[in-house]
């Protein structure tokens, strides 16, 4: 029994033994982790305290830079700028400002620049102003004084230089308006509007592209022979302007002839007919579509212009009915543009009233009227009674009053005698100066146009049994003591409701030298 006590207390002994050794391992390991761990967490903070001790530094030193700088930004200012006016001319006669733009540093940074008119001033916004960080600003300046701000984006501190601009230039040329249609032997000065700024050279070249057709000098034109040139003007700066000039020998420069021949019958080509058109039309339109001038542009050119005499012919109606008149178009009357000189014109007349027609101006056509000593179905050649020439010259000038006619025949409810205020002549009106060129005249059963006044005459458009003429009477007694007319109308109302005056004459152009000259050779 003791030897068995002997060994269980071995064995009991023999664990004890080996708990203390198994306990003595783990303390050491636990302390070599602690202690393992302390290193690195020391590492680790002190890691991390350097990294944060150089951020902080970093971000230090950056914030210090900043401060720095935008202290010294503030305290910047823009120097006094640079300027330089190119020598070149512009297209659009402005010349180049270069501004030259830095602080007072050196640097450009945040610079503003400002350029108006010398009386102005600069902006508070920046919107306005112009960035001249890059140290340059190029403007196009017409003439003119101009200051120059520069600003910069930090207080806005600015200086302000004056700069003049000088331009001496042509700016714009330009030919004032002239007739391009010129008969043979006619001239005319032609006239250029300059406009300008400074004090340019105003001198002016002029040519000719055919000087047998017309020549030019010092922009005096005058027409040599049939044909087209076309006549320029030009100045030093280069600028220029051009008129087509077409001659024709179609037409004679405008005169007053005792004697001038009737239109033959089919004188006229189609082609030759339509040129005589566009030459009628273009007088009108130099005086004055629709105005008192461009009526009597159209009154003048027949009896001063056209080579022939119209005849008159009694007409055998009117478009517009009349009690004791039939409804007619074209026979004694032509109430539509142009001349009636070629049978392209019977297009135009209206063919529901052609009572014997259609005959142009000059052609045979049969009378209706028995009175006058005319017989009734006789033949005369066609052209225009007086009111009918009136109509004419109304509706070709661009006042349009209906084809109407004379007198103050009580059934007639519409007529000349009824169109503007009359006026009774007598020597008080005609030296009133109240009649005008382009007012009617006439007594009853008859009317004309003035066309004309000097300082002796009265010129007056008329259609009589003669043909279409111009009538000279003594203007301050003649004209009413010798019976032939007894009234005007005075037309301002009618021509102010339409186009008014235009470019109005009291004369044509007096060419008696080229007439001279032609019955002297």
């Amino acid at each position: 029994m003791k030897q068995t006590s002997h060994i269980t207390e071995q064995k009991n002994s023999s664990t004890a033994c080996g708990e203390k050794k198994k306990k003595s391992k783990k303390s050491s390991f636990r302390s070599f982790a602690i202690t393992t761990l302390s290193v690195i967490i020391a590492l680790c903070a002190g890691v991390s305290l350097y990294c944060a001790n150089a951020i902080l530094s970093s971000g230090n030193a950056a914030t210090d830079s900043s401060v720095k700088e935008s202290a010294n930004a503030v305290q910047r200012e823009p120097a006094a700028p640079s300027l330089s006016v190119s020598d070149s001319l512009g297209e659009d006669f402005t010349r180049t400002l270069t501004v030259s733009c830095k602080n007072t540093d050196g640097t450009t940074e945040g610079l503003l620049c400002y350029v108006c008119p010398k009386e102005d001033t600069a902006p508070d916004t920046d919107s306005e102003w112009l960035d001249a960080a890059s140290g340059t600003v190029a403007l196009q300046l017409s003439a003119g004084s101009y200051s120059v701000y520069l600003a910069n984006r930090y207080g806005k501190e600015t200086v302000s230089d004056t700069v003049d601009i000088k331009v001496d230039a042509v700016t714009s040329l330009k030919l004032d308006l002239a007739d391009p249609y010129m008969n043979v032997g006619m001239y005319d000065t032609l006239t250029v509007t300059l406009e300008t700024v400074g004090a340019p050279d105003e001198s002016l070249s002029w040519e000719s592209s055919n000087s047998k057709v017309a020549t030019v000098e010092d922009g005096l034109v005058t027409a040599v022979a049939k044909g087209r040139t076309t006549v320029t003007v030009s100045n030093p700066g280069g600028l220029s302007d051009s008129i087509d000039i077409i001659v024709t020998d179609l037409l004679r420069v405008p005169q007053i002839t005792e004697y001038k021949p009737l239109l033959p019958a089919g004188q006229y080509s189609e082609a030759e007919g339509a040129l005589i058109d566009r030459v009628l039309e273009s007088r009108v339109a130099t005086a004055g579509y629709g105005t008192r001038a461009g009526v009597v542009a159209a009154a003048r050119f027949i009896p001063l212009e056209f080579n022939f005499k119209i005849p008159y012919f009694y007409e055998n109606g009117r478009l517009d009915a009349q009690p004791d008149r039939p409804v007619c178009d074209g026979e004694g009357r032509f109430y539509h543009k142009g001349l009636y000189l070629t049978h392209s014109k019977f297009d135009v007349l209206d063919q529901s009233k052609i009572l014997y027609g259609p005959a142009t101006w000059g052609e045979p056509l049969t009378n209706w009227e028995d009175a006058f000593g005319l017989i009734p179905g006789a033949k005369y050649a066609n052209g225009m009674t007086c009111s009918g020439f009136v109509s004419w010259c109304l509706i070709n000038g661009g006042v349009p009053l209906g084809d109407i006619g004379a007198g103050d025949t009580p059934d007639y409810d519409y007529e000349y005698s009824d169109i503007g205020e009359r006026v009774w002549l007598d020597e008080e009106v005609m030296r009133s100066g109240r009649i005008q060129v382009g007012d009617l005249i006439g007594c009853d059963g008859h009317i004309a146009l003035v066309v004309g006044f000097d300082e002796e005459n009265i010129y007056i458009a008329e259609a009589l049994g003669k043909g279409i003429v111009i009538e000279v009477r003594e203007r301050y007694r003649e004209v009413w003591e010798c019976g032939d007319y007894t009234y005007a109308m005075l037309m301002d109302d009618i021509y102010n409701e339409h186009g008014g005056t235009g470019n109005l004459t009291d004369m044509w152009k007096d060419y008696s030298d080229v007439i001279n000259a032609d019955t002297n050779n």
